[in-house]
């Protein structure tokens, strides 16, 4: 299921238009397993002409679940995000793909499209992907996975011996040992 919004250039002409819309779960693709958009995406947006540029302003509401970095049961995440982004069409003279170039940080507040239409629901979906947290939690107090048997440990303690320190630390208490025994 695809369903398209797209702005037309020919439209910002003479005037700014405005539109808003709700998007259930699938219309807009995150290209991912781990992000599920679980209730309706609501948004609005205007887009007029600065100067040579387009103005997208607008703001997005919705719940998507993420697996949890502890546990990786679902966790949900609401989000409620305002966006105001500028577009100018890509001038194929003004810089070669393969080229490195440096930017001013006015330049790096400026998306490029080609063509005469700016497709909305690309605008929302990169709004929603970064407005996720770096590490979703289902909760603030989440034990995770048991690092042997890989038990939930929210839903129940296994029998697995625990261990008081990370296995990282191996090396370390090495150290501390063979120091120990030099100061006896």
């Amino acid at each position: 299921m695809s369903k398209q919004f797209l702005v037309d250039l020919k439209d910002l002409a003479h005037e700014k238009i405005s539109f808003e819309a709700s998007f259930e779960p699938g219309v807009v693709d995150f290209a991912s397993e781990n992000v599920q958009q679980v209730g309706p995406l609501k948004w609005t947006a205007a887009a007029e002409r600065a100067g040579n540029e387009i103005r997208i302003a607008g703001s997005l509401n919705t719940n998507v679940e993420l697996p949890c970095s502890r546990c990786l049961e679902a966790s949900r995440i609401a989000i409620s995000k305002p966006f105001d982004l500028f577009f100018r069409e890509r001038d194929k003279a003004m810089f070669d793909e393969d080229e490195e170039i440096e930017l001013n940080e006015k330049e790096t507040r400026t998306a490029f499209f080609t063509g005469t239409q700016v497709v909305i629901t690309d605008i929302l979906r990169e709004q929603i992907l970064l407005a996720l947290p770096m590490k979703a939690l289902c909760r603030v107090d989440c034990k995770g996975l048991c690092s042997h048997c890989g038990m939930n440990l929210n839903s129940g303690s296994c029998n697995c011996p625990n261990d008081d320190f990370s296995p990282h630390m191996d090396t370390l208490l090495e150290i501390k040992r063979r120091l120990e025994e030099r100061g006896s």
